[in-house]
């Protein structure tokens, strides 16, 4: 549960504990920030994380308690305006805190000037979700500054996994983790990304101490078709022997697989029993003739009339308090799925993962900061279901789930005792037949040759799919013609929509059957007039298309949301008297990865029978992840698709 910080304590207890931290926190009375810049014109540059020094150090308190102090230590350089409002905030993190022990924070400029900003520089404030944060208000910075701050905080230990970011949006000069622990308990760790790995120093008597440096950390880019948050330095840590007790790797998966199980699938108290055979008999499911259709009709159900909430009250996971306020977190949601099917004796597996956007699962390394979210898996049906994504169907959960790892747990039973057995296996992307975006088109000029009517079908499947179907189950009326219009408007803003028909519509057609729409058009967007000649911006009726153009280096791999597929066909009429003089560029095969796995490709071809010209469209991504040197291919296919996006067709009379 999130603790809510109240500043006024932390001003009034800011230095009650300075005496037990281990490291010094004072700032130097006159600093030197130029040796760690050496390697950077300090001319040229715009902003520089000069230092980022972290110590987490575990302690225990007179009664024998185990707490944890959080040390970080910041200096940023600014040389820009930019720079500079972004940095005229400096969030602090009171995450389990229960008392600021010391702060501080000043501005030097690049004469040398030092302005201390003092305790009031510390401010709380309120973001967009009205969530209370704290932050460093920094004033007096200009070009050329250095900006510094350090805070020490007092709070609720985390030792069963814990990570953070060592690299961001600006480059590093130098950063440096310590983890300190009593003799008696030893962590372990794990760097990724190419942070290096912490090392034990033995330099604090009594205390153990693992230490990372790492200097000159390039920033993470933004790049397209890249996963800038699962490829940033991280370093996790955990504790893994407590020698006063004896214990080695207590948060190993085998005692977390049934911890897992116990909280989602033990046995339920009589109140919960009886508000779960109501859900079940609400889902209607007599007349469900199979596994797969039982799965479904309760999905449905449950995601139709229910409300998702991010709140980890447990009255949202008691399946009692759910049916009466009508409200489900995350482990409420896994809880009522998880007990309706083990009602309906369907098997099933617990999943537990992470976000690969934040970070990749690891296989080896056990750990709680994987175990973030839950999936059911199917083993008869070989497919999954996401209990707590409301817009999601079986057999299609979230992207950052897929092309994972995560800690499948299953039912075992020991005499009259069900407990569960985990084990760490992969969760595969979808292939790219599951995820459609296929068009029919048939165009033709209207009589005055300036604007194009168009009869337009577009199928959705998977993720396309995903993206508008289960909308129509929550959208109100006055909303719905306007979200019809926009899933046609895709094709281009700038047409006028005759007739819209939609087929198949709600989340219980999520993976059961494609989301048609049917729409008739008009627009002169495709049309322009070159004296007699008749410009048709034929590559335009393909819609908009991504592109990969580059001047800087790419530093990413590439890497997808997910796998998908686009199958186009387009009809031209040619008018009377006309003829298309470059059909030939209507032809193009980009297959870079062809003799190898086919991973990806764009392929058209025309046909031109009287005056009817059918061109065929095919592109295609089979591959998630593709390495570094594999990523100018890649381009290859994603620019190929935008420029036949640009194809201008020239008709002139014959």
């Amino acid at each position: 549960m999130k603790r809510i910080i109240n500043l006024s304590v932390f001003l009034l207890l800011y230095i009650s504990s300075q005496a037990q931290f281990s490291l010094s926190y004072q700032l130097e009375a006159n600093p030197d920030f130029a040796k760690y810049c050496k390697g950077y014109d300090l001319k040229t540059t715009d902003e520089l994380e000069v230092i980022d020094d972290r110590v987490v150090e575990f302690a225990y308190d007179k009664e024998g308690n185990l707490f944890e102090y959080f040390y970080i230590h910041g200096v940023r350089y600014v040389n820009s305006d930019d720079a500079i409002d972004r940095n005229n905030k400096i969030y602090v993190s009171f995450a389990r805190a229960f008392e600021l022990v010391s702060y501080d924070a000043r501005v030097i400029s690049a004469a040398g000037t030092i302005q201390t900003l003092g305790k009031d520089a510390l401010k709380e404030g309120t973001r967009e979700d009205e969530t209370k944060v704290q932050y460093f208000a920094i004033s007096g910075a200009e070009k050329g500054s250095f900006i510094e701050y350090y805070y020490l905080v007092k709070r609720s230990p985390s030792y069963t996994g814990t990570w953070f970011s060592m690299q961001g949006n600006a480059p590093v000069a130098k950063a440096v983790i310590k983890i300190i622990s009593p003799e008696n308990l030893v962590f372990i760790s794990k760097s990724f990304g190419g942070f290096t790995e912490l090392y034990t120093d033995s330099s604090l008597s009594e205390r153990n101490m693992l230490v990372g440096i790492q200097e000159n950390i390039s920033a993470i880019p933004e790049e397209p078709f890249s996963n800038a948050g699962g490829n940033k330095m991280k370093v996790m840590y955990q504790l893994y022997y407590n020698k006063a007790k004896g214990k080695k790797n207590p948060y190993n998966y085998g005692i977390v697989s049934q911890n897992v199980f116990d909280n989602m699938g033990g046995k339920l108290e009589k109140e919960e029993q009886k508000a779960l055979d109501k859900i079940i008999k609400n889902c209607n499911i007599k007349f469900a003739p199979d596994e797969e259709s039982k799965i479904r009709q309760v999905e449905n159900y449950i995601k139709k009339n229910f409300a998702f909430v991010d709140n980890s009250d447990d009255a949202y996971e008691n399946i009692a308090s759910i049916l009466k306020s009508g409200a489900l977190n995350e482990t409420g949601a896994t809880r009522i799925f998880y007990h309706i099917f083990e009602s309906l004796g369907i098997e099933q597996e617990i999943v537990v993962t992470t976000n690969r956007y934040s970070i990749r699962f690891d296989k080896e390394f056990e750990s709680y900061s994987f175990l973030t979210d839950f999936l059911l898996y199917f083993p008869k049906l070989k497919t999954y279901m996401a209990p707590y994504a409301q817009l999601y169907r079986l057999g299609l959960i979230p992207g950052s789930y897929i092309e994972n790892y995560g800690l499948f747990i299953r039912k075992i039973s020991i005499g009259d005792l069900n407990t569960g057995a985990g084990k760490v296996q992969y969760i595969p992307a979808y292939p790219g037949k599951h995820t459609q975006h296929n068009m029919f088109i048939t165009a033709s000029l209207d009589n005055t040759t300036d604007s194009l009517n168009i009869d337009y079908k577009q199928e959705y499947t998977g993720y396309y799919a995903q993206n508008f179907q289960p909308i129509f189950d929550f959208i109100e009326k006055d909303k719905l013609k306007e979200f019809e219009e926009t899933i046609v408007k895709s094709l281009n803003e700038d047409i006028t929509i005759k007739s819209i028909k939609i087929e198949n519509k709600g989340g219980e057609n999520l993976m059961v059957k494609p989301l048609i729409v049917n729409s008739k058009l008009s627009s002169k967007h495709f049309i322009e007039k070159a004296g007699d000649k008749i410009l048709l911006k034929f590559g335009d009726l393909i819609g908009p298309q991504s592109e990969m153009y580059q001047e800087k280096q790419r530093v990413l791999p590439i890497e997808n949301d997910y796998n998908r597929e686009y199958h186009r066909i387009i009809t031209f009429m040619i008018p009377a008297g006309y003829q298309i003089k470059n059909l030939e560029q209507l032809n193009l095969s980009v297959q870079p990865f062809k003799a190898k796995n086919d991973a990806a490709g764009f392929v058209a071809t025309y046909k031109l029978e009287g005056d009817k010209l059918t061109v065929t469209c095919d592109e295609y991504y089979n591959q998630i992840n593709f390495p570094l040197a594999e990523a100018e291919l890649y381009r290859t296919v994603i620019n190929a698709a935008a420029n036949y996006n640009k194809i201008v067709l020239v008709l002139e009379k014959k």
